[in-house]
């Protein structure tokens, strides 16, 4: 587990203290956990030729190229995520847990060897399982030792958003087997405060809210403000509310809206913050309290190691947005590994944060899943992972350059493509087809230029439309 030590404050550690223990923590999930006990990643790494022990760094990490839900699904089938789970058993324990976990188990196998199994399989046995997926649907697994790590982490959240156990938190998302929602009672859960979570039906929420005095309200960031204008209209007793958190990272538009209805309220002391957990990953961020939003999302460097990628091509970022890349450190269920999660973003910001203090790094204009926007093909609105799009044209020997945007009058998708030398005649049709059964994207417009208009890559309309 990659808690930082003992005694040491986790939100303020200096650069060098983190940039350290990071690595270090880094080196140890690739080298016990990720490289040896992940089949996809055991493929990958002898495919592309690094080796666990060589990428241990943050540095030497970002030359590795980062993968999605469609590289680890090719065919759509979401059977292909079972590669990330760590396949570890007695065996893997013995061989990659730390000196003194794997000491405390072998005592406990003398004296009590039911006991030296549940702490093998604390670590190494899969016992829940969310759903996440951006373009597809696909359960990310969690031993116990992981539960107890979010919720360790949950404890963390609650600082940030300066919550107490004495607030009592009432939650309007949605049911679902969600990492948000998991989160969001391990947190809760962990810091001794009341949650109860009726689902989104306003008027269950309206029930829930008149039997408790709710000091905190989780509400989702689209139609967030028209909830809480209907509470208040329906009389909602929210005299004693003081928080309202938003469970995922709003748009500019949508927290307008919701400090908007937050106004209508009286003019009471209530404060709008983000809690947001990036797809595929189960540790919540929060933005600080007393920022009240204005300085990004605070992540966990001892538990995760986030960089930055260009949104079309998948290579280390050179400016803003970009495309947000995580590594977890210390997670045994599911792990992922330079994982990109959809969510474009301005920055991940390492300094101080200048409201509340933290030396945790800081994700800045966050926009949720921008990189698998809604668009109409076929007639229906689908998901599309822009990422897979992105690389199937840019893998293609005989395309010598290309851009996708929107169609005409907003829907559909536009694909150009100039043709390199020596093409085939019909490489129009032959796109096409690449896009339907290597990215899932059928329906797609595919017409060839002599020559590019606007640039090449994907259009910025595109992915950070909502």
């Amino acid at each position: 587990m990659t808690l930082w030590p003992s005694g040491a404050r986790w939100d303020r550690r200096t650069a060098e203290q983190l940039s350290t223990e990071q690595d270090a923590a880094l080196r140890s999930q690739l080298e016990h956990a990720v490289g040896p006990s992940s089949p996809f990643w055991s493929a990958r790494l002898a495919e592309l030729g690094p080796t666990p022990a060589s990428l241990g760094s943050a540095a030497a990490l970002a030359g590795l190229p980062a993968v999605g839900e469609r590289d680890l699904c090719p065919d759509g089938d979401p059977l292909g995520a079972a590669g990330l789970v760590l396949h570890q058993g007695e065996a893997g324990y013995a061989t990659h847990a730390s000196g003194p976990a794997l000491r405390r188990a072998l005592l406990r196998r003398i004296v009590a060897p039911t006991s030296y199994r549940a702490v093998v399989e604390a670590d190494t046995r899969p016992t829940s399982y969310v759903f996440a997926g951006l373009a597809l649907r696909y359960p990310v697994a969690s031993t116990r030792a992981d539960l107890d790590l979010v919720a360790r982490a949950g404890a963390r959240l609650w600082q940030v958003l300066g919550l107490t156990s004495a607030d009592v938190v009432v939650s309007a998302l949605p049911s679902g087997s969600t990492a948000l929602v998991q989160g969001l009672w391990l947190a809760a859960l962990s810091s001794g405060s009341p949650l109860l979570a009726p689902g989104d039906d306003p008027v269950q929420v309206l029930d829930v809210l008149s039997l408790v005095a709710a000091t905190a309200l989780v509400v989702p960031p689209a139609g967030g403000g028209d909830l809480l204008r209907q509470l208040a209209d329906a009389g909602a007793p929210l005299s004693g509310l003081r928080t309202v958190l938003v469970g995922g990272a709003p748009d500019d538009r949508e927290r307008d809206d919701l400090l908007d209805a937050v106004d209508g309220l009286g003019g009471r002391d209530v404060v709008v913050l983000a809690v947001h957990v990036p797809d595929g990953h189960r540790l919540l961020w929060g933005e600080c309290r007393e920022s009240a939003g204005r300085t990004g999302l605070h992540s966990y460097p001892d538990l995760e190691l986030l960089q930055t990628v260009d949104p079309g091509t998948g290579d280390p970022a050179g400016g803003a947005p970009a495309e947000l890349v995580l590594t977890q450190l210390g997670l045994r269920g599911s792990a992922l590994l330079r994982w990109r999660t959809g969510d474009a973003v301005t920055a991940v910001d390492s300094r101080p944060c200048p409201a509340c203090g933290r030396t945790v790094p800081r994700v800045t204009g966050t926009r949720r899943g921008a990189l698998v926007p809604t668009v109409v093909l076929d007639g229906a609105a689908r998901p599309v992972d822009l990422r897979a799009v992105a690389a199937v044209l840019s893998t293609r020997a005989d395309v010598a350059d290309w851009a996708v945007e929107r169609g005409a009058g907003g829907a559909g998708l536009l694909v150009r493509v100039r043709a390199a030398g020596g093409g085939p005649d019909d490489l129009a049709s032959a796109v096409a087809g690449a896009l339907r059964s290597r990215a899932g994207v059928p329906g797609a417009q595919v017409v060839l230029v002599d020559r590019l208009a606007g640039g090449r890559g994907l259009s910025p309309d595109l992915w950070q439309a909502r």
